[in-house]
């Protein structure tokens, strides 16, 4: 099998650290005198980067405004409940054995999803991790995912991308790479199969095994 390279969301794919997000988000709100938003809420606004979400919540005239406020509150709170998802050691750990470059592309906070990584140990099985802040862009533009493919020297069609939602599905979709969805996240699988009929899995360990199962043929 030739060496191929993935490409991970890490926010409801690898991990799930939404209680800290909640929990920054809420105080942000509250300090700014909005009202507190709802777990769900905030979860289902989740998925593009910091300032897109606090325009969903409260609009844009003081989005950038909430994000200076919310990043050192994050930082406070992001190990609050924070934890890899089922399968997803395991599977990186196969994967890297199996001959597979992998790496994060997120929209979050760059120096908080490497510090996440790091923490969780996830950093072992990655390349590098690119996030907002890294680079001009943000997912789903092109030029972000082209950055990290010249970062791993990898063509497009050497890649596949991994994600929980529509900004993940767009990304692979603009960059020209394959796209594997879980309902690990935002979405549930009904929503992602709307997208994509194929590629879609309920679970990590689903998603490595019919990847390493695909490159064995």
């Amino acid at each position: 099998m030739q060496n191929r390279a993935i490409l991970f969301d890490l926010d409801g794919t690898l991990i799930d650290q939404f209680e800290a997000i909640h929990t920054a988000f809420s105080k942000t709100l509250l300090k700014m005198g909005f009202p507190e938003p709802s777990y769900d809420k905030v979860k289902r606004s989740v998925g593009g980067s910091s300032d897109i979400t606090m325009e969903k919540l409260i609009g844009r005239e003081r989005a950038q405004e909430a994000v200076e406020i919310l990043r050192p509150i994050f930082e406070e709170e992001m190990l609050q409940g924070l934890k890899v998802l089922p399968g997803v050691l395991s599977g990186l750990r196969l994967l890297h054995k199996s001959g597979f470059k992998c790496a994060v592309l997120t929209n979050k906070f760059g120096p908080h999803a490497r510090a996440t990584c790091q923490h969780l140990g996830l950093d072992e099985f990655l390349e590098f991790t690119l996030g907002a802040s890294d680079t001009e862009w943000k997912k789903p533009n092109k030029q972000f995912t082209e950055t990290a493919l010249n970062k791993f020297g990898f063509s497009p069609s050497s890649c596949d991308y991994v994600g929980d939602s529509p900004y993940d599905f767009q990304t692979a979709k603009n960059a020209g790479l394959k796209c594997h969805l879980l309902a690990t996240g935002t979405h549930s699988f009904e929503e992602l199969s709307k997208l994509q009929s194929e590629a879609v899995y309920p679970d990590f360990r689903s998603f490595v095994l019919s990847l390493l199962d695909t490159t064995k043929k």
